[in-house]
Parts: C-alpha cells; sequence; structure tokens
C-alpha cells in the first residue's frame, strides 16, 4: 500500500498552487480535485461496484456539467488546454477535468487503461475503491506517496480521518480576510456559498460533520434531481457579499478545525500560506520531513520561486470595509490561533 495524504483547505488558499509545487516531486503522486470533481457523491457510504465506481470517474453529473468547464473555473479545469483530446471540455468525465491532466500531459489513454482495471475491482468502499487508483495511477512512476488536494476539502476534515487512519493530513491555512475576498471572485464559490445559504434556511448542513457535502445521500440526492432546475446563470453571475463570504470561510474553518482537533501531532502538519510566501525553501523542506519524501534539492531549486510575494489584500480595502472584514472573521482567526498545532507558531498577520 502506498502512504498517502490530504491537502486539507478552506478553499482559495494557494491550494492549487501547492498542489503544482508537489507534482514536481519525484517521490509523488500529485492528486488535484479528484473529490471535487465527484461533487455530493465523492465520499458516500456503502459498497459499490468497480463498474459503478469507474461510472463515477467517468459520467459527468448534472450540476457537474455547469461547474467543471473553463468558462467557470479556467484556472483550475486543465482538460481544455490539452492538445490531443477526445471529449468535450463542457462535457467531459471528472476524472478528466482535472486529475488527469495534472499528472499527464496527454491524458485520454491514460484514461482508457484505467477502465478496465477500476471496473474488475470488487465491491467495496469508496475509501477503498480511492485507494486502489492511486496504486493504478503510480504503476508506471516512483512514486512511493499520494496526496489529494480538493478547494474545500477541509469541511471533510472528519470524514477522511475516519476511511483514511493512515493518511496523513496537512492542513493549509490562508488569512481569512483574504480568502473571503478570493472567494466573492471565484465561480465555482459563488454557487457553494448560495448553496450553503438555501440549504441552511431548509434546516440542512452541508458542513456538518456527518452529513457533509460529498457524504450525505440527502444532498447527494438533491443534486441529481433538482441540478437541472437551478438557476446557474443568475448565481454565478451574481458575486455574493463579503459578509456572506467571510460567513463561509468562518463556518468551514470552525468545522475543519473541530474536525482535526483529534488528530495525532504525528498525523498533522499546518502550513500558512503566507509562510510559503515569505519563507518557501524552508516551508517546503518541512514539508517534505512530514511527508516522509527526501528533500531533493532540484526539487528545491525549482520550486522555491513559484510562491511570490504579494500583499494582503484586505489591507487595501477602505478603512470601514477592513474594519467589518476585520468583524465578520473575528471568531475564526481566533479558533485558528487557539488551534493546538498553531499554538507555538507566530501570530496571524
Amino acid at each position: 500500500m502506498m502512504r498517502g495524504a490530504f491537502l486539507l483547505s478552506a478553499s482559495r488558499s494557494g491550494s492549487t498552487m501547492l498542489s503544482q509545487i508537489l507534482r514536481m516531486h519525484p517521490e509523488v503522486l500529485s492528486l488535484s480535485e479528484l473529490l471535487t470533481m465527484q461533487a455530493s457523491r465523492a465520499l458516500l457510504p456503502g459498497h459499490i461496484s468497480g463498474a459503478a465506481f469507474w461510472r463515477q470517474l467517468s459520467r459527468p453529473t448534472p450540476l457537474l456539467r455547469q461547474l467543471a468547464n473553463p468558462s467557470v473555473a479556467p484556472e483550475e479545469f486543465l482538460y481544455h488546454r490539452v492538445a490531443r483530446r477526445r471529449f468535450d471540455p463542457d462535457n467531459c468525465p471528472p476524472l478528466l477535468a482535472v486529475t488527469l491532466p495534472h499528472l499527464f500531459d496527454d491524458p485520454d489513454p491514460v484514461f482508457d487503461q484505467l477502465a478496465p482495471m477500476i471496473c474488475a475491482a470488487p465491491r467495496q468502499r469508496r475509501a477503498d475503491h480511492y485507494r486502489h487508483l492511486f496504486h493504478c495511477l503510480a504503476q508506471d512512476s516512483n512514486a512511493s506517496l499520494w496526496i489529494e488536494r480538493s478547494g474545500g476539502s477541509l469541511l471533510a476534515a472528519p470524514t477522511l480521518n475516519a476511511l483514511f487512519p493512515e493518511a496523513k493530513k496537512v492542513l493549509l491555512l490562508r488569512d481569512g480576510r483574504d480568502t473571503a475576498l478570493s472567494m466573492q471572485n471565484y465561480k465555482p464559490a459563488r454557487f457553494v456559498i448560495w448553496m450553503w445559504k438555501q440549504a441552511r434556511r431548509a434546516g440542512v448542513d452541508v458542513l456538518s460533520a456527518d452529513a457533509h457535502l460529498g457524504r450525505s445521500r440527502r444532498i447527494w440526492l438533491a443534486e441529481l434531481l433538482g441540478a437541472r432546475l437551478l438557476p446557474m446563470r443568475r448565481i454565478m453571475a451574481q458575486p455574493p457579499s463579503l459578509q456572506d463570504c467571510a460567513a463561509f470561510w468562518s463556518a468551514i474553518t470552525l468545522a475543519g478545525l473541530r474536525g482535526l482537533a483529534q488528530t495525532p501531532p504525528e498525523q498533522l502538519h499546518v502550513l500558512r500560506y503566507e509562510d510559503i510566501i515569505e519563507q518557501p525553501r524552508p516551508r517546503l523542506a518541512g514539508l517534505a520531513d512530514f511527508l516522509q519524501i527526501s528533500q531533493d534539492a532540484a526539487w528545491l531549486d525549482a520550486a522555491s520561486p513559484i510562491p511570490q510575494p504579494r500583499a494582503p489584500r484586505h489591507r487595501a480595502l477602505p478603512e470601514q470595509d477592513r474594519e467589518a472584514l476585520d468583524l465578520w472573521t473575528a471568531e475564526a482567526r481566533q479558533a485558528v490561533a487557539r488551534f493546538p498545532a498553531l499554538a507555538a507558531a507566530p501570530a496571524e498577520r
């Protein structure tokens, strides 16, 4: 069995950058947006056959067709950049949207090779199907570690701890004020925040520890039956208020920290986006030590220039807006500062 890890974040926290950096390491199988592209069926309980799991990986849901395409998320959606692609980017298999193009320049043949291997797997939990998929993807490489990164995966922290107890967890944190500002302009985040608000009004918590998005059959059924009825153009065209973005960041961060609170210290590594930007080489070297991969000199030389220094966006806001954003995110920022793994770390800027 390969060693494994999850890169957890609240979204818009620099996880895409870190996933790209890890992809460059010769010992790492870097899996980007694998769980995200499975949407509300990503971690459903129960056992399914290999053929059913392959259908999940290869057939987009109606909602995914509207969210996982180059017009909505052009930076993260990678398949439209493939030179010799076989599928329509607006209706491509979930596994091809981001995960395979992140790993391979020509992902379609890999997709074809995976089909019989995944279909041949026995009836088992989705977690075991994912382990089998990781093994298949790493067969022709020197990778000894897989690490999965999905935006917003912090909400699934307790589920991932339960389903993958052997996998290490890397928690990537970014100042919630800047994260909220970034969410406001990111179209997939607009939809998730809209859905979170509507679900709360209906008494459904899509961030709950045992029935969150990706784990709840109720949410999966709602997606299956109602996705075609959603006013997607209106939702995507209207940015949520900054207060709603701050509230969502706070909610997912508080839920995620609660889910990670009992994680053994040797299984959890915390990184701050701001620290990676300021000191990339030592932070990446520390991450390599935690993941038990080599501090490969060529990797560190190539990866260290990628994080670029930038001024915090929230500091450029008008004073009244800045003070309001400070207030809206205060509780969650304080919880981050008190989190056991950060108790001895420098205070948030």
